[in-house]
């Protein structure tokens, strides 16, 4: 015959299942628990990626100093990259007229001192200071020596005109890229109205 169970012991077990945790309960994931990937230190967190933004002061002045009014389209300026752009273009053209022109006036000069020093070599001038003196003697000559000196300086002050308007192209489009962000200025409008009468607006930008 089997021993009876004590009722003691019988509390006991019914008490040690009532209250002791479900198997595993202890390893069932937390949904809230972040990834390794997303704990991760401060010193290990990824940059997030440059949105883009308006070029600066110094990119608009590099820009416009090297194509004229580039600097200026790229900060919104559109009207003075268009000015400069033309006031540019113009003054390079003039430079590349000039620089023509003087490579013109040196060839009619070379052309006319050889037709003098063939010449005066065929009536037996062979002294090179003899034939220089004949040559700065001849009124062709000089003239065309002078024109050659006036076409230089033509193409030397092109050039230095074209050099500032570059540099000031470039210095404006870095005020403009610092001025890019302020608000607009004041707006004053002028409407006529169906009564005959004059309607004055004013628009003032304000920032909150």
């Amino acid at each position: 015959m089997r021993p009876a169970i004590s009722s003691r012991w019988l509390g006991v077990g019914l008490a040690l299942l009532l209250f002791s945790p479900a198997p595993g309960f202890g390893q069932i994931p937390d949904s809230l628990q972040l990834s390794p990937r997303s704990q991760a230190t401060p010193d290990t967190l990824v940059a997030p990626e440059s949105t883009g933004g308006p070029i600066s002061p110094k990119g608009a002045f590099l820009r416009s100093a090297l194509i004229p009014g580039w600097g200026h389209a790229e900060v919104g300026a559109y009207g003075r990259g268009a000015f400069y752009f033309a006031l540019e273009s113009g003054v390079a053209f003039m430079f590349l007229k000039s620089h023509s022109r003087l490579s013109l006036a040196r060839d009619r000069l070379a052309m006319w001192e050889s037709v003098i020093t063939a010449r005066l070599q065929a009536q037996g001038v062979e002294d090179l200071d003899a034939l220089e003196e004949a040559l700065a003697s001849d009124e062709r000559v000089a003239d065309l020596r002078g024109l050659e000196v006036a076409r230089s300086s033509q193409r030397e002050d092109w050039m230095a005109l074209g050099i500032f308007f570059l540099f000031l192209g470039g210095a404006d489009a870095f005020v403009s890229a610092h001025l890019a962000d302020f608000p607009p200025p004041v707006e004053i409008n002028v409407d006529a109205a169906p009564t005959g009468r004059m309607e004055v607006s004013v628009s003032v930008p304000v920032s909150f």
